[in-house]
């Protein structure tokens, strides 16, 4: 099969400062305007450097109009192997049927182009094909980037293009290094972070840090972590963003660490192996929480001044002591509590 490459040579092309690639970057991302015919003029002239033939790629692949996408094709045609082309050819005939980048990432493999650039591409196509029509699932949807089957164990700095990006969900990949990602993912404005059927031997504390994150949710998966998730020294780690955490079966050590979480709604945390809950203290604010099937031995006295509470969800702890003041918790509708006694 010939692979062989013809790398046409123009301004884009070499362009080692990336001063002008930037500009091209900035044109497709523009949401007021669909600037896809300039771009490609511009790509006619210029030629393709990698991240431009991943804008290129998704263009031929995505964009709703014949001609442009026609046009797209051919400069993509040029600059890259017989294999792109197939792989273009076949994901131009699956997009009428189903299509996210999810399937995209779990599919396909390729070197000639960061996969990042193709789905700034395909996102902007689509957000200018509603033409102005943007319901609220649309936007959730073009807020959302789902990295569930991303191959790769660091994501690259492409990721820091869509800078639209709000709800983001990592790899289930065992081996993905949320360490190396995070300074690239930090980028971004995120709100909402989703982890699963990783291997997490630290609580991931760095997530914390981001300004705009309200929600954040780890869940063990299929996987089967031999050791609890340790929350490093040098706590404690809170965030004055988070309002919503959910933990479900990753254990958890060290979390006397943790905290405060002072506009926390909803804590979620099952099957955590806690045996404190202290970084909860001055989550006055906190409307739901749920620790079942958690090491508590006693319930602390500082949840009778939650006076926000609205459901509690106990059941599953080895309590040995309660102590729960009832009388400020007005807004109380339910509260489950079915004790786990140990047998002799």
């Amino acid at each position: 099969m010939n692979k062989e490459k013809h790398t046409p040579e123009g301004y884009l092309s070499n362009d080692a400062d990336g001063v002008m690639t930037e500009q091209i970057t900035r044109l497709l991302r523009d949401e007021s305007t669909d600037n896809t015919a300039l771009i490609l003029s511009l790509l006619e002239g210029g030629g393709l450097n990698k991240r431009l033939l991943g804008y290129a790629f998704g263009l031929a692949v995505f964009h709703p109009s014949k001609p442009l996408a026609t046009r797209a094709a051919r400069l993509v045609e040029k600059s890259t192997s017989v294999e792109t082309m197939r792989q273009m050819q076949k994901l131009k005939e699956s997009v009428p049927y189903y299509y996210n980048e999810a399937e995209y990432l779990g599919k396909y493999s390729n070197t000639d182009f960061d996969l990042f650039d193709f789905l700034l591409a395909y996102k902007m196509c689509n957000w200018h094909r509603s033409e102005g029509s943007h319901s609220y699932n649309f936007l959730q949807a073009h807020h959302r980037l789902d990295l569930t089957f991303y191959p790769e164990n660091v994501v690259t700095p492409a990721i820091a293009t869509l800078d639209f990006v709000k709800h983001l969900s990592l790899p289930a990949n065992k081996n993905f290094d949320l360490e190396a990602s995070f300074p690239y993912l930090a980028q971004l404005p995120l709100e909402m972070v989703l982890l699963e059927n990783m291997r997490l031997e630290q609580f991931p504390v760095c997530l914390l840090t981001l300004p705009k994150l309200r929600t954040l949710s780890i869940k063990r998966g299929t996987s089967r972590p031999k050791n609890p998730m340790q929350v490093p020294e040098g706590g404690p780690f809170g965030s004055p963003s988070l309002e919503k955490i959910l933990i479900e079966s990753m254990p958890l050590s060290g979390a006397d660490r943790l905290g405060f979480f002072p506009n926390l709604r909803e804590a979620w945390l099952v099957r955590c192996s806690l045996d404190t809950v202290s970084f909860l203290e001055k989550s006055t604010k906190l409307e739901r929480l749920t620790l079942r099937y958690n090491h508590l031995e006693t319930l602390p006295s500082f949840l009778g001044n939650l006076t926000e509470l609205r459901s509690m969800e106990l059941s599953g702890n080895p309590f040995r002591h309660i102590d729960l003041n009832l009388e400020k918790l007005t807004k109380l509708e339910e509260l489950e509590l079915k004790l786990q006694i140990p047998r002799p």
